[in-house]
């Protein structure tokens, strides 16, 4: 890729190694690469945290205040991306959820592709019907201004929502799990969609 400032070949880096001009991120480059880690939902939560931190001062923007107009936006452009990283893949939940985006998105035959939807929808009657009764659970608990009962929903919830992540981590194994992991994965943070919400409305 030639740099957009010189015009030297060979610049596949974040900056021009002929003039030093901040290049644009490389097309198709996803949030694990943003950050330099592998792509997967295994990641060691400090070296996320430790590999954030490099990458956004390296794009602050704060660093480019005297640069050319089109370097500037590049670092503005660079440094969303990078907190938008942070955001997504520091969340075991929206890891998961965006591996079985960047996954659904690839090469794939499509009737192997999971259908991410279900991360969206639930179908389950049982389990609607049991978030249901939860939600009235908490609604008489909150109009009776019961915190014990309160807390111990959202004790309950939670500890939910942790054995999904345990799960997801079970499923979701190396840069490509297969179809099947990827469609229990889908379903699993479909329920942790609920689970978020009633929780949400427990310590609300």
């Amino acid at each position: 890729m030639a740099c957009w400032s010189c015009q030297a070949a060979g610049s596949a880096h974040d900056r021009c190694p002929s003039c030093g001009a901040l290049q644009p991120a490389p097309a198709g480059e996803d949030l694990f690469a943003v950050l330099g880690v592998p792509r997967g939902f295994a990641q060691d939560p400090a070296e996320l945290e430790r590999r954030f931190r490099d990458r956004a001062r390296a794009f602050h923007p704060d660093r480019f205040a005297r640069a050319s107009g089109r370097e500037r936006r590049i670092a503005l452009e660079r440094s969303a991306r990078v907190n938008e990283a942070h955001r997504r893949l520091g969340s075991p939940r929206q890891r998961a959820a965006y591996l079985l985006e960047v996954l659904a998105a690839g090469d794939e035959p499509q009737p192997c592709r999971p259908d991410v939807s279900e991360a969206r929808a639930v179908h389950d009657p049982e389990l609607l019907e049991e978030q249901l009764a939860v939600r009235e659970r908490i609604e008489v608990a909150r109009a009776a201004g019961d915190a014990e009962e309160l807390s111990r929903l959202a004790d309950g919830l939670s500890g939910r929502l942790a054995a999904i992540d345990g799960g997801l981590g079970e499923l979701l194994v190396g840069a490509a799990p297969p179809p099947e992991a990827r469609r229990a994965a889908s379903r699993l943070l479909g329920e942790a969609r609920l689970l978020e919400r009633a929780l949400e409305a427990a310590r609300g």
